[in-house]
Parts: C-alpha cells; structure tokens; sequence
C-alpha cells in the first residue's frame, strides 16, 4: 500500500488558498477544506463567544480538534490537501503571544508532508467578510506567523508566486512529484 500524504497549503486570510483546494478537488484530490472558517460560521450562528476575536484560545482548541478529525479521515494511500493545518493554529496564537502547550505539542504529534505551501499577502484579491475579518496589516502579521511556526516545525515552506491559480497548481504538483507520477 502507497503512504497517505497530508499537504498543507496555508496563507493568510484571502490570499488564494481555497481557490486552490477547489481547483485540487477538481483534479479528483481527496481535499480538506478550512476548518476555521467553518467553526467561526458555526459559533457565529450559536450565538457564542468562542470566536477568534473573542476567545482565541478557546477557538483554536475547536480549530484543532476539527483539523485533527481531518487528519485522521484522510484518503489511505493517496494525495491529501489541506486548507490550512493544524500548525496555523500555533500562528494564530503566537501572533496574540499566547502559548498552549497542549496544542504545541498535538502539532508535533500528526506530521504533514514536509514540503509546505504557503499562499503570500495578495491585497488586489483580498476582500473582508463575515468570518474574515483581518485588515491588510493583520495579514501581513498572520503570514510572517506562519512562516515562523512551519519554520520552527522544521517544513520546507514554499511560497507561491502571485500568479493564476492554474499556474500555482503545476507549480504545487510538479514540487510533489505528482506530474512525474501521472506521467509515468
């Protein structure tokens, strides 16, 4: 049986990550969408508290277990993308200078592919809404985060050009080995 790889595609917020996962699934790639954005729509509709600009530690233990719940469904013996993983968490609470040793060391339990791709600041497609409420500034802050935490966790951090999305696909499967694969 082939090894199940977990890949991390990570950015800040608005800066093409989704797109991407989106453009993956296309492609027939067991993909794994955002799990922030999905916890914060949930608490918004709940009524609660247990938001990032409200409690961000306990919303980063929410994020966590649902990222973790991604983790361990991934597709056995294939390709795996994820919208963000469990080591965003770790930024977004380093930006605050908060530290969870709980979920410091949960990142270090469940490694992903050591070849990480991380989508830069983009301010021409970056837009706000209900659950994305960061200005440019914070953008900018929660990128410099993560190539600190991915850094720290010893990933290869591969920033991706600002370029058409199908261009950073062939970018991103060309960095796996994949082309070669499907060609072989």
């Amino acid at each position: 049986m082939t090894e199940t790889r977990r890949v991390i595609i990570t950015g800040g917020p608005g800066t093409g990550k989704s797109t991407l996962i989106d453009l993956l699934q296309k492609r027939n790639f067991p993909c794994h969408s955002e799990v922030s954005r999905a916890v914060i729509k949930r608490q918004l509709e709940l009524g609660s508290r247990l938001l990032p600009w409200d409690d961000l530690t306990a919303f980063s233990h929410l994020v966590f277990s649902g990222q973790l719940e991604q983790y361990k469904n991934a597709v056995a013996g294939e390709w795996n993308f994820y919208d963000r993983g469990m080591p965003d968490v770790l930024a977004y609470l380093r930006k605050m200078n908060i530290y969870e040793q709980s979920l410091e060391e949960g990142v270090k339990a469940y490694p992903y592919h050591p070849c990480v791709f991380l989508t830069p600041p983009w301010p021409e497609i970056y837009s706000v809404d209900n659950e994305r409420r960061e200005n440019l500034k914070e953008m900018e802050a929660i990128h410099e985060n993560l190539v600190q935490v991915y850094t720290d966790l010893n990933y290869e951090v591969v920033e991706m050009p600002r370029i058409d999305p199908e261009e950073r696909i062939h970018l991103i499967l060309h960095k796996l080995g994949i082309l070669e694969e499907q060609n072989s």
